[in-house]
């Protein structure tokens, strides 16, 4: 049980980061349309983040004015790839979850009427103690008549 929900926290998380590097990926589309539609000259030394992932993200964008070839780029597939996966994967492992613990809380509401069960027997034996006493002479005397035939 706690493997299964690992599994789906796991999955979730998974979906985040998706979404999260999507968003990032989103981002950088962004700031390069921006930069070339309003005609500056600005190249990845101009960033402060020269990580390895930042040039290669500002290098493989091309340099256009329309934003479709923003989006039909290969990072821009990518990121569309991953925020639609992100909200599948995302959705799965939520709806898994809630199914887990839907069976979690079927199962503590079935042991709580047992046991009220169980208890609720026992105090009404405990209030109606002639009844109890009356029912076992009654079985006991079956039981001698059985015995004697």
């Amino acid at each position: 049980m706690a493997w299964k929900k690992a599994t789906f926290v796991s999955l979730w998380l998974a979906a985040l980061s998706l979404a999260i590097c999507s968003t990032f990926i989103f981002m950088t589309c962004g700031l390069k349309f921006s930069v070339f539609h309003a005609g500056l000259a600005v190249h990845w030394q101009d960033f402060t983040d020269n990580s390895a992932l930042s040039r290669f993200l500002w290098q493989s964008l091309p340099e256009s004015e329309q934003w479709s070839d923003y989006a039909l780029s290969l990072p821009g597939l990518v990121a569309s790839a991953a925020f639609v996966s992100s909200i599948v994967l995302g959705s799965f492992a939520a709806l898994q979850f809630e199914e887990l613990n839907k069976g979690i809380q079927a199962d503590r509401q079935a042991d709580m009427r047992r046991w009220e069960n169980l208890l609720v027997g026992q105090m009404q034996d405990a209030h109606h103690p002639s009844l109890f006493a009356a029912n076992t002479l009654v079985d006991s005397h079956y039981t001698a008549v059985a015995k004697r035939a």
